[in-house]
């Protein structure tokens, strides 16, 4: 995870370098968007995975990383919608509110589920 985490900031630190959002339009901001999301996702993994496991020091370590794993991705897409919003010029405080409930409603359906058991 490490090491995905790191080729992404790597390949966003690329894009936001050598790619000129207003020559390449929609292409450009399709890859700065989908590289930053690629690296917060792992970076908050990773840090999520270790908070985890220093505070639920019983829970099992398969299962904290999907859990960290799940919780990153949904924060990510938060950011990432902020920061869409914001560059079309409609971050309100009804579109955050309709995000953050979107996001949160996914979460509690997640923690609501039946695990599957494996046979």
């Amino acid at each position: 995870m490490l090491a995905g985490t790191l080729l992404s900031w790597g390949t966003w630190f690329t894009v936001i370098s050598t790619v000129n959002p207003f020559d390449t339009g929609m292409v450009g901001l399709l890859l700065f968007y989908v590289t930053l999301t690629f690296s917060m996702v792992g970076m908050f993994a990773i840090v999520g995975f270790f908070v985890r496991t220093w505070v639920f020091q019983k829970e099992i370590v398969f299962q904290s990383v999907l859990i960290s794993f799940r919780q990153a991705f949904s924060f990510a897409l938060l950011i990432d919608g902020f920061l869409i919003l914001q560059s079309m010029r409609l971050l309100t405080w009804y579109n955050l509110a309709l995000l953050v409930l979107g996001l949160t409603l996914a979460e509690c359906f997640m923690i609501s589920r039946k695990p599957i058991r494996h046979r």
